[in-house]
């Protein structure tokens, strides 16, 4: 039987969560905290769920919106991660460093001025496309994950949010699955 994502779900009592009045660092320390309490090997936080105060999940906060902040120009380019997707090249991406002086002042300062944000500030608000079905097969997971370069998806069913599927937790399962199998007696020999 294929799995599902229920199967790979990481459920909401599982999640590190944050409310979107609090402060960047009330949502570091949870991330922190997060992690010790759960002492797994395989279980850094790399995202926040917000909530709002009616308890709804309104939003994400993950390392990459926080590194973001602390360089708020970035806010001029728009959309980072579909900028990404368009394949610029590394001189382009130098000479946008170099023209806009990105990072000129020092890391402490800029960590300074980042810590003034609140969580409503800097969250994502996911699309409709970062949704799935609990019930939706893991291969369309990953087709989804792999073609809107989501690093993981927010799980939903009829009765609303259910928690995540992270891309590490399906990619175990995959890489698993592959290690049952074992090596292929002839490379060459084609088994599809």
């Amino acid at each position: 039987m294929e799995p599902k994502v229920r199967d790979l779900i990481l459920s909401t009592y599982q999640c590190a969560t944050v409310s979107e009045s609090a402060s960047l660092y009330e949502a570091l320390v949870t991330m922190d905290a997060t992690r010790k309490m759960f002492q797994r090997w395989d279980y850094r936080p790399r995202i926040l769920l917000v909530y709002d105060e009616k308890q709804h999940m309104v939003g994400t906060l993950r390392h990459y919106d926080i590194l973001q902040t602390l360089e708020p120009r970035y806010k001029e380019f728009g959309e980072l991660p579909r900028l990404a997707g368009l394949g610029l090249n590394t001189d382009f991406i130098k000479s946008i460093y170099s023209q806009f002086e990105l990072w000129s002042r020092p890391l402490r300062d800029l960590c300074v001025k980042a810590l003034q944000h609140q969580v409503k500030d800097i969250m994502r608000i996911p699309s409709d496309n970062e949704y799935i079905d609990v019930e939706t097969p893991i291969g369309e997971a990953i087709h989804r994950m792999l073609m809107g370069n989501h690093p993981s998806l927010l799980v939903t069913d009829s009765t609303g949010f259910l928690g995540i599927l992270r891309m590490s937790d399906v990619a175990n399962h995959v890489i698993n699955e592959m290690k049952k199998l074992g090596a292929p007696s002839d490379p060459k020999q084609k088994t599809y």
